[in-house]
């Protein structure tokens, strides 16, 4: 079975999880009431848990995972159908991961996917949540940013055992914020793919989720029943102070040591957070890409 992923990319802290919990009441509630327990219905492509299960596949160079070309010649095997382990027609994937090759084997290719959602998050907010989610300075988280080299680990599920010594844990390539953005967005693949920024998605939630819809329908034939009930509980069932009381009543798998995942949730935190010698080397990297996406910038570039 080939097309069988729908990928959700974005780089870290841009908003992927919201974007999650609004397909997950979508496709798989019959309200569109949403709970955080929920979450677990579209897993994170890049978490141990795919090596564990698929061992059988990697044990030839298991101690070796660590090193990016030798977990990049695995990466189409760990995206078939087979390996994923499940029986629908398709899956979502919510993944980090830029689309990139190393060693001559990409990321992912055309013939897995079946669509691509990205959402774009402005990169002045997302050092600052990035920062708080990783224990980084502000200027550290700036510098991963624009960096065309960063990588993050797979993710290590809390209720899981630990598979890997942090140092021999597999990693994933970001890169920079505009790689990773221009590496999803840019490509000429003949599949449906739908760009959606975060700002829109906290503050005119209504009009993405039928952005949404219409992806859905337009190019899949996807139907929905009672909609109209629906997107109304989708919107009253997603608000970021819901989250934040259940993370802190029931906790929630992809937080961190360092702090809670959801934090503060809003546009425009920069303003007040970043120094002006901050604001100017993220805009004077990004700032031609960010006006395509309409962030305003203050910098000349």
């Amino acid at each position: 079975m080939k097309n069988q992923i729908f990928w959700l990319a974005s780089y870290p802290k841009s908003g992927n999880t919201l974007l999650r919990s609004i397909l997950i009441s979508l496709f798989f509630s019959k309200d569109g009431k949403f709970e955080l327990e929920d979450a677990y219905k579209i897993h994170q492509f890049e978490t141990t848990n795919n090596i564990k299960k698929n061992y059988h596949l990697l044990k030839r160079d298991f101690n070796k995972l660590n090193n990016l070309p030798i977990i990049y010649n695995y990466l189409n095997k760990l995206q078939s159908k087979e390996s994923l382990g499940f029986d629908q027609d398709f899956i979502f994937l919510k993944t980090h991961g830029g689309l990139f090759e190393i060693g001559g084997n990409p990321f992912t290719n055309e013939l897995n996917t079946r669509g691509i959602i990205y959402i774009i998050r402005d990169p002045r907010d997302v050092c600052i949540s990035w920062a708080k989610h990783t224990g980084m300075s502000i200027n550290q988280s700036i510098d991963f940013m624009l960096n065309d080299l960063s990588c993050i680990f797979w993710m290590e599920p809390k209720n899981n055992y630990s598979l890997f010594e942090d140092n021999k844990r597999p990693k994933i390539l970001l890169s920079s914020w505009d790689k990773h953005l221009l590496s999803w967005t840019s490509i000429k693949w003949n599949k449906p793919i739908l760009i959606l920024k975060f700002e829109d998605l906290v503050y005119d939630k209504e009009k993405q989720i039928y952005k949404l819809i219409n992806f859905f329908d337009v190019n899949y034939g996807f139907k929905f029943n009672n909609l109209q009930e629906k997107v109304k509980n989708i919107i009253d069932s997603t608000k970021f102070e819901k989250f934040k009381r259940d993370e802190k009543e029931k906790g929630f798998l992809e937080a961190t040591a360092n702090t809670s995942f959801f934090s503060v949730g809003k546009k425009n935190q920069w303003k007040k957070k970043l120094d002006k010698k901050q604001i100017k080397k993220i805009e004077g990297k990004f700032g031609k890409l960010m006006e395509k996406f309409d962030y305003k910038i203050d910098v000349e570039i």
